[in-house]
């Protein structure tokens, strides 16, 4: 009798380990799947960035150009 509630004891808790590894292995794909999303999301931005300072760089080079050749 006794061996009996431990085994089933066992096999309760070896369940719930299961239950629970499953879960965290759920919770750490979400995990993967939200950091690539920012990830992603990082990379837009940057490449926002880099095209704008290089649109504000290049009218900077032309408006100084401009002047500079108007007033030789």
């Amino acid at each position: 009798m006794l061996q009996e509630v431990i085994l089933q004891v066992q096999l309760t808790t070896e369940s719930q380990y299961h239950e629970l590894k499953h879960e965290i292995s759920d919770v750490r794909s979400d995990l993967h799947k939200e950091i690539a999303g920012v990830r992603t999301e990082m990379a837009n931005l940057s490449r926002q960035f880099r095209i704008t300072f290089g649109g504000l760089i290049t009218t900077i080079m032309s408006v100084f150009f401009v002047n500079w050749y108007f007033h030789q």
